[in-house]
């Protein structure tokens, strides 16, 4: 009797954990789009305002490419840069990475007082550039938020906010 209620109620759990699923997707895909053409430029997480180095941003192109940057100022992350194509499909994006540019070798230092904001960095590295052979579609992103005023356009894809920064993919603007 006990191995036929575990059974049972394993069962139960299986199925609630499969409606929950469900219906957290539905709820992700009816969340607000992004048109295709708003999508492309150039997108920085967390602040719509630019400095001397840019943080961590999407760069959207209209023939379906983007490049991905990682926060430049980051001198230990190896990888720095995502290259490929993306496709929208309502509110989700989808990345196929063809390439990535990574940094290579170098000795470990500590960061200099006043001008490195890390306290470990790379000295005397290279970069390469990685193609992948046999690039896949990878799961997808979600857009969660979409929010356009007169002052910033943001979107929040997964948990993350993005700020446009410009509607020209190469444009980085100081201001």
């Amino acid at each position: 009797m006990k191995k036929f209620l575990i059974v049972i109620l394993s069962i139960i759990i299986l199925l609630s954990i499969k409606v929950v699923a469900q219906t957290t997707t539905k709820s992700l895909l009816n969340q607000p789009g992004i048109s295709k053409k708003d999508i492309i430029g150039r997108w920085q997480i967390n602040s719509p305002h630019t400095g001397d180095n840019p943080l961590e941003n999407f760069q959207f192109f209209r023939n379906g490419t983007f490049i991905y940057n990682y926060e430049t100022e980051d001198d230990t992350r190896n990888i720095f840069q995502l290259n490929g194509k993306y496709r929208m499909e309502k509110n989700q994006l989808f990345f196929t990475v063809t390439s990535r540019k990574e940094r290579i070798g170098g000795g470990l230092e500590t960061g200099a007082v006043g001008t490195n904001e890390y306290l470990f960095v790379f000295d005397n590295d290279s970069t390469r550039v990685v193609r992948y052979k046999k690039p896949k579609e990878l799961d997808p992103l979600f857009i969660l938020d979409v929010k356009k005023t007169t002052e910033f356009f943001k979107i929040k894809i997964n948990n993350r906010i993005y700020y446009k920064l410009s509607s020209d993919p190469n444009q980085y603007p100081e201001k």
